[in-house]
């Protein structure tokens, strides 16, 4: 069993998990009292309440895991971080520990991880890779800026490119051209949920300037407010997935697209639960 790298991981907890798995089996003498002892902590078992989520850490307990652990100053800036990270309440404090955590990761780790952050903040990434299963692509970035509705630069067209090349979403052909690819986004959950935070933040902003950019002949905009029970809305919300599915499914029917369309739907509560009964 190697030693866990700090670098290798977005979620403490699980770090912390590995790193107690790695000692015990190095020295089965290690304990959680033992940790308590080295990291000057009276209770031998927050060690595990830590890590089963049960517990958190603050700044202070921070520095006496990492010094506990003999963390080197990037390998504690980066635990710290990821603490942070974990625990922040917010998309934007979370966005601002991850970029941190990347910044002090490796290379060719950064690379990819950096790369599948920045394809969630950007609604054209996904909308230029659908792009290119339509249109025959090269390396004219102007056009296909141009394509897009609304338009982006060709110089943000050129980075949208690389950054789907670098995921491997995209690659050119023996020709050059580029096509697209079967591969996917794979994360742990707690970066999915920060990706897909940023990626439908974008895709609301995009929504709203929609209203004023197409023609209500081109677009479908509609909103329903109405009173839910927790049982409804766990019905409602499977109704959703089975609505996606069903849609993913429609639109293999129609085998040739000559435009690309984005779909949002939002439901989410205007009120607190159990408001019934309250005044």
């Amino acid at each position: 069993m190697d030693t866990p790298s700090v670098f290798d991981f977005t979620d403490y907890r699980h770090y912390l998990r590995a790193y107690y798995q790695f000692q015990k089996q190095k020295t089965p003498a290690f304990s959680y009292r033992y940790f308590a002892l080295r990291a000057k902590i009276n209770s031998s078992g927050f060690y595990k309440n830590v890590m089963d989520g049960k517990r958190s850490l603050g700044r202070g307990l921070i520095v006496r895991f990492s010094e506990a652990m003999k963390l080197r100053k990037k390998e504690a800036d980066y635990f710290e971080n990821m603490v942070c990270f974990n625990d922040a309440k917010t998309v934007d404090e979370k966005r601002i520990f991850f970029e941190r955590m990347m910044a002090l990761r490796k290379v060719d780790a950064y690379l990819v991880q950096g790369s599948q952050f920045e394809f969630y903040s950007k609604w054209y990434y996904s909308a230029i890779r659908e792009l290119i299963g339509i249109i025959r692509f090269k390396d004219d970035f102007a056009s296909l800026g141009r394509l897009l509705d609304p338009p982006i630069r060709p110089d943000q067209a050129e980075k949208a490119i690389k950054v789907l090349e670098e995921l491997k979403f995209i690659a050119p052909d023996a020709k050059g051209v580029y096509r697209q690819t079967q591969n996917h986004i794979t994360t742990g959950p707690e970066v999915e949920s920060l990706n897909v935070a940023n990626y439908q933040i974008a895709c609301m902003d995009l929504a709203k300037e929609a209203i004023d950019r197409h023609e209500p002949e081109v677009r479908d905009m509609s909103t329903l407010t109405l009173s839910l029970s927790q049982e409804a809305f766990a019905a409602f919300k499977d109704e959703l997935i089975s609505f996606r599915k069903n849609l993913l499914a429609l639109e293999r029917r129609f085998p040739k697209p000559d435009r690309v369309y984005q779909l949002n739907t939002h439901f989410f509560p205007l009120s607190k639960l159990s408001a019934k009964g309250k005044s």
